[in-house]
């Protein structure tokens, strides 16, 4: 059953269409339907295959191990071999994975000699959540977070919500750290709706994930997508040469940005424990940052940040390497990361 449709404001940079369905069945048939007689090119996470059997050995598919350290130039070239080498003339190509794959094929295609008809379905909580919506993809490169990016976007983002239902409930709360973020940069409401659902134990409830991916698509649609968090997050995985886990990195990005501003008198002492508060109900999560916050004090560009002024709203900020490895240190010592 289709859920729901989403048209992002039209212009040069956005193009996208979004839908949202319920069940991994129903949007076989949708595809028929938005390209009648085309032959489909599957490439999948390979995570499926052990996850998903059933949908994963209806489709003929390319297996694609996902992971950050895939994200990378070598994988997208495996990509773009793939396309030379098929056999069926001008596919449209689906690409069903996380955050990952996406990021990896979305450069393949962006990159490619010719244009190609994609569609995107992600398939863990944390990609359905986060979306497509910047028209950029990226791909690391020498251990580097995100260092190449392209100008790409699917024609289709399809959402389906029942991929999410493998997760289990400690990796779907950890995920929750993206509508957090979301919620803390654009909208309390929304912020204050992650919370409760944290608070009441809900995540196990396939329709309140089903409805915090509805929202979080629907004001992405048509708004900014920038997020707190998400400049420190990224200089945490490249300083600890993406050994930090993506969401254990947004998870400390969102909480030591959130303490920058609290420190520098942009939010509140209660607003900070608040945003604190609500991050612990995603995960009690622990990774060793000494080596990481040592590599980052030895970066000479500053950090360009989007930091809370209250939840709800953000401005930009820029912030010198030394400056942000005192703010880890002093967070740290507080207890807060």
């Amino acid at each position: 059953m289709l859920v729901a449709d989403f048209v992002p404001l039209q212009n040069e940079q956005q193009k996208m269409s979004v839908h949202l369905f319920d069940k991994k069945n129903d949007f076989s048939n949708f595809l028929n339907a938005l390209y009648p007689g085309r032959h489909f090119v599957y490439i999948i996470d390979s995570k499926i295959k052990l996850f998903h059997t059933e949908f994963a050995y209806n489709i003929d598919n390319t297996p694609f191990f996902a992971g950050e350290r895939s994200k990378s130039v070598i994988g997208m070239m495996d990509v773009q071999n793939m396309i030379m080498n098929s056999e069926v003339s001008d596919p449209v190509i689906v690409v069903v994975g996380g955050g990952t794959i996406l990021d990896t094929c979305g450069f393949a295609f962006g990159t490619y000699k010719k244009k190609l008809d994609v569609v995107f379905v992600p398939t863990t909580l944390s990609a359905q959540i986060e979306g497509f919506f910047r028209n950029e993809v990226y791909l690391n490169f020498d251990r580097v977070k995100d260092a190449m990016k392209v100008r790409f976007q699917p024609n289709h983002l399809i959402n389906v919500t029942e991929f999410t239902k493998t997760q289990v409930i400690e990796e779907k709360a950890l995920s929750m750290v993206h509508a957090i973020a979301f919620g803390l940069s654009h909208s309390k409401n929304f912020f204050n709706m992650i919370d409760k659902i944290l608070d009441s134990e809900l995540m196990s409830n396939h329709e309140v994930i089903s409805h915090v991916i509805f929202e979080s698509l629907r004001m992405k649609a048509n708004s900014n997508v920038e997020v707190v968090g998400e400049e420190s997050s990224r200089a945490l995985m490249s300083a600890s040469q993406l050994n930090m886990p993506y969401l254990v990195a947004t998870y400390y990005g969102v909480m030591i940005e959130s303490f920058v501003s609290y420190k520098l008198g942009f939010i509140s002492e209660d607003e900070m424990n608040k945003i604190y508060r609500t991050l612990k109900k995603c995960s009690n999560v622990h990774f060793d940052l000494s080596g990481a916050v040592e590599q980052i004090s030895s970066y000479e560009e500053p950090l360009k940040m989007k930091l809370p002024v209250k939840i709800g709203k953000t401005m930009d900020y820029q912030i010198f390497p030394g400056f942000l490895t005192e703010m880890i240190y002093s967070a740290h010592s507080k207890g807060l990361i």
